[in-house]
């Protein structure tokens, strides 16, 4: 870091130490990323924009060469494919549990999935027939979004349409909305 920026900062320094002391070597299948998966974070700092990045973070085990995982200091996680990558989740623990709900929900019955062409006010309407409905936020991020009630999961994930709109504003990939019956409530 100091050798091409100049400086070094030991929060950054500190974070990406945490970071790889509780995640490297982690290994899963995880059905966010539909493949098995291992946390390898390295330090980068782009020499061109002086970005610290930690590249790696999140890889395919058997990589594409064309899909990314990295975190920011901030700790937010990014996905890419190809040249374009979007923020996901606002940290690792984040994507964790929304791949642990991902994994739950699958054994749980499948009610429907839709792919509403205004999500916003899918949601709105799925609030209004079950009330009981609440934000899961330790398994949400920027564009994925789970809700829970005793009865049900819905995971409203956008996070393709993110990444295919690739700054443009609107998407041709949709937004789905996905809806499980769950036999046991969340505790």
């Amino acid at each position: 870091m100091r050798s091409v920026l100049g400086y070094g900062d030991e929060s950054v320094l500190a974070t990406f130490r945490r970071i790889q002391h509780r995640y490297s070597g982690l290994t899963y299948f995880s059905h966010f990323r539909g493949a098995e998966i291992v946390f390898e974070p390295a330090f980068e700092v782009d020499r061109d924009t002086g970005q610290v990045v930690f590249e790696y973070a999140v890889m395919d085990a058997t990589p594409d060469g064309c899909r990314s995982g990295f975190v920011r200091p901030d700790e937010a996680v990014w996905f890419g494919f190809l040249h374009v990558d979007v923020p996901a989740f606002p940290s690792l623990d984040h994507f964790l549990e929304c791949d642990a709900l991902l994994h739950h929900a699958r054994q749980q019955r499948l009610l429907s999935a839709e792919m509403p062409s205004d999500a916003n006010a899918h949601l709105t309407a799925l609030r209004a027939r079950h009330p009981g409905l609440r934000p899961v936020n330790s398994a949400s991020g920027f564009s994925v979004g789970w809700w829970s009630d005793d009865e049900r999961l819905v995971c409203i994930n956008g996070f393709e349409a993110r990444l295919a709109a690739d700054g443009r504003g609107m998407s041709p990939v949709p937004t789905v909305v996905t809806t499980w019956l769950i036999d046991e409530p969340l505790r």
